[in-house]
């Protein structure tokens, strides 16, 4: 019976990364404060498992009732991520963070304003680095840890209270404390490099091509999460994998999982045509210091899915569209191309623009500005 209902009103999820089938109820019929499920699989559960279950990250914080077919746990969404510091390697956990302390006395609740919360805390390798008075930031406001108890499998539990902001260390607006006593400031970007239309075929799938920089530099293997605004039109897979369910359009956004202001959008199409529908963008510095040369590449796509079969023609201006141009096309090979900027001092503060026109279509072009900046 269990596998006739997992067939039928099985949902997919992921239990610890793992994707698989489970049967999903809410814990409750009445409406209340905290997201409490029960969740029953035909694999093993247990306390402190992660399940990720429509776009929502859960932990189980019951025991597991277990019988020869199947497994059954209550689950409680994660309403916090939190960031830890380890002299400087930060690293963020999913928690369930109430308002109660360790005390003896049954039912006793302190509310936030007080200064106390219980922070539950899958146990594993890099929760079990957690110490006393190690401090952590929620909704910009500092927390130390107060207590630590393993006493539940699977689950650590922190007794946490206020602390004071240090202003000189701790990165409040991103909730991670003592960031800037070990490290420098970061700039984070991210953009899908498809443009801002894509079109994509009913009952086909294409692949996101999605870059994140840290600095401007780009970030080896980033953590995205993507979310489609109706995924009855488009679905979307956390590796960025979409798909065209059904003629329309939706809105697919990636962002920085542990920086989510930071994002990028993209509208997708679902089309029945094999009509070509072209886009280019351009990957390369977007500053250059004076006197100095760097390369750029055009990505051309077609339908959102990069082709290798055509071409672009460079050209460069003054943003201002002043004359002499500050800076010059040094050589051109396929889609990429070398710029070097003005060595004079009135090149200093510009900006360049660099534009890319498709040769089979003249009407596709897409232009990059770059801004001009003093070699020392």
């Amino acid at each position: 019976m269990l596998d006739f209902f997992l067939r039928e009103k099985g949902e997919h999820v992921h239990i610890n990364s793992v994707k698989q089938l489970a049967l999903i109820r809410d814990a409750a019929d009445t409406i209340r404060m905290t997201d409490e499920k029960i969740v029953r699989a035909a694999t093993p559960l247990h306390s402190g498992d992660i399940v990720d279950y429509r776009y929502e990250r859960y932990l189980i914080t019951s025991q597991v009732d277990q019988n020869e077919k199947s497994c059954r746990g209550r689950m409680r969404k994660c309403n916090q991520w939190l960031a830890l510091n380890w002299i400087g390697q930060v690293k963020w956990f999913d928690a369930v963070v109430e308002a109660r302390t360790f005390s003896t006395e049954t039912g006793k609740v302190i509310s936030i304003p007080e200064g106390n919360i219980l922070v539950s805390l899958q146990d594993n390798t890099d929760t079990k680095g957690i110490t006393l008075s190690q401090r952590f930031y929620m909704t910009h406001q500092p927390f130390k840890v107060t207590g630590i108890d393993h006493t539940i499998n699977g689950i650590i539990q922190l007794n946490c209270t206020l602390d004071s902001i240090n202003t000189a260390y701790d990165d409040v607006e991103n909730n991670i404390a003592d960031r800037w006593k070990y490290e420098i400031a970061h700039t984070y970007a991210l953009h899908i490099n498809q443009g801002t239309i894509a079109h994509v075929r009913l009952n086909e799938t294409l692949s996101l091509n999605v870059t994140a920089t840290d600095n401007g530099n780009e970030m080896v293997n980033p953590v995205i999460t993507f979310i489609s605004s109706d995924p009855n039109v488009v679905s979307v897979d956390q590796q960025g994998r979409v798909m065209g369910i059904a003629l329309g359009q939706a809105s697919i956004t990636a962002k920085l999982t542990y920086h989510p202001t930071v994002r990028s959008t993209i509208e997708m199409r679902v089309i029945e045509t094999e009509t070509h529908i072209y886009s280019i963008t351009i990957i390369g510095n977007p500053t250059l210091k004076t006197g100095q040369s760097t390369s750029y590449v055009s990505h051309i796509y077609d339908h959102g899915t990069e082709v290798f079969d055509q071409a672009v023609e460079w050209s460069l201006r003054n943003q201002d569209d002043s004359t002499p141009t500050k800076g010059s096309m040094t050589a051109s090979t396929g889609n990429s191309v070398t710029i070097k900027a003005g060595s004079s001092s009135g090149a200093i503060n510009k900006v360049l623009v660099l534009t890319a026109t498709l040769v089979s279509d003249p009407s596709i072009t897409v232009e990059k500005n770059i801004s001009l900046k003093n070699l020392f």
